[in-house]
C-alpha cells in the first residue's frame, strides 16, 4: 500500500505573480497583524474563492433547470390549448354528394325553369315566392 506524503514536493506547484506594490503592502500588514503566513493566507482565499464559486455554479445550475423545466411546461401546455384549439375550431371538408343526374340534366331543368325572355329577372322573384 503506498501513502504519498502531503509535505513532498510533487504536491506543490510553485506560484509566481506580480502584484500591485499598494496591495501587497497592506496584505502583508494584515497578514502580520493575524500572524499567519502570505502563503497560507493565499492559499486560504484560493480555497474559499473554489468553493464560493463552486456553490454559486450549482446554484445556477439548479436555477437554469428550473427555468429550462419552466420552459418546457410552459411549450407543452401550450401546444396542448393550440390543439385543443385546432380540435374545437376544425370543420372536415365538405365533400360533394355525387347524384345520378349528369351536368346536363341539370342544365336543362335550370334552363326550364328559367325565363330568359323576362329581362328584369322580376318573374323569377315571382316564381322563389310562391
Amino acid at each position: 500500500m503506498e501513502v504519498t506524503s502531503m509535505n513532498s514536493s510533487n504536491d506543490y506547484k510553485l506560484v509566481n505573480f506580480n502584484v500591485p506594490k499598494y496591495l501587497i503592502t497592506n496584505f502583508d500588514y494584515l497578514v502580520k497583524f493575524k500572524r499567519v503566513s502570505r502563503t497560507s493566507m493565499l492559499i486560504h482565499l484560493m480555497e474559499s474563492y473554489i468553493r464560493r464559486e463552486k456553490k454559486l455554479m450549482e446554484e445556477d445550475n439548479s436555477l437554469n433547470k428550473m427555468l429550462v423545466d419552466v420552459q418546457q411546461r410552459n411549450r407543452k401546455e401550450l401546444f396542448k390549448n393550440l390543439k385543443k384549439d385546432m380540435d374545437e375550431e376544425y370543420e372536415p371538408p365538405m365533400i360533394p354528394l355525387t347524384t345520378d343526374r349528369s351536368w346536363d340534366d341539370y342544365l336543362k331543368d335550370t334552363n326550364q325553369r328559367e325565363d330568359w325572355s323576362d329581362i328584369s329577372g322580376v318573374g323569377f322573384l315571382d316564381r322563389l315566392g310562391r
